[in-house]
């Protein structure tokens, strides 16, 4: 998100009582991150782009990575603090208030770039290019994206991402950009439906029971929106899903 000020408080309010942001688990993050580890040197530098409250950036830094959370959300990112320092992992925890696209890192500076499920708020071209700076020549990026699986979906799943997020493309589109960027392809793995559910959308459902009987109607149209989300994920998520992708930027010639 560029903007803090452009997301209802009560959206902000709902995500910050879920455990995590967005679909994904520890032991994915984890299996991914040791596929990647032969490219990195021993403690590397990473940064969790849109880091909600650091799912993701805990595991990096229980890998042995040091890692700065950059969120625009201040309450997201005293939850990783909180979670890091309960780990005994604050030495390999910093966070940073700021938008992916302008967090104020320094131009190749990061061995490793991690995003599950943000870099949509930006926009994943201009993400991708943001981050491509960021690398050190040589660098990685794992980034998941939601996607269509197959060109051709039914106009009821279509006419609800057309509103959601318009840019929503196929696997095979997203990697013609990342290419055309000038990343190299190195791994591309869909998000298990059961993961999907397990981890993300049975605790929302949960959360989505003990907040009902609120009164604000904010509330109640962002429980309202989320239902239908899951009920559309249930019924076609054979068309779409989270793709993760591990991209390099090639070392300098």
């Amino acid at each position: 998100m560029t903007d803090e000020a452009q997301v209802p408080p009560a959206l902000f309010e709902f995500f910050e009582a879920m455990p995590r942001q967005g679909p994904g688990s520890e032991a994915v993050t984890r299996a991914l991150y040791q596929r990647i580890r032969p490219l990195l040197p021993s403690v590397p530098v990473a940064a969790d782009m849109g880091c909600g409250s650091g799912a993701a950036g805990l595991v990096l830094a229980a890998e042995g990575a040091v890692v700065t959370g950059v969120d625009v959300h201040r309450p997201f990112l005293e939850t990783f603090e909180e979670a890091a320092a309960e780990r005994g992992l604050s030495s390999s925890v910093a966070t940073r208030r700021a938008s992916m696209t302008e967090s104020g890192l320094e131009a190749a500076s990061l061995d490793l770039i991690w995003s599950e499920g943000a870099v949509f708020t930006v926009g994943f071209e201009t993400a991708l290019s943001v981050f491509k700076a960021l690398l050190k020549p040589g660098g990685v990026l794992v980034v998941s994206e939601c996607a269509w699986f197959q060109q051709e979906v039914p106009e009821e799943l279509s006419a609800f991402w057309r509103q959601a997020y318009p840019a929503i493309a196929t696997v095979g589109a997203n990697l013609r950009k990342a290419e055309a960027l000038g990343y190299r392809f190195l791994h591309a793995e869909s998000l298990a439906r059961e993961v999907w559910e397990r981890e993300f959308y049975q605790p929302m459902e949960a959360l989505i029971a003990a907040m009902e009987q609120t009164s604000a109607a904010e509330t109640q149209e962002i429980i309202r929106e989320h239902r239908a989300e899951i009920d559309l994920f249930r019924r076609y998520h054979a068309y779409y899903g989270y793709v993760f992708l591990a991209l390099q930027k090639p070392e300098a010639v």
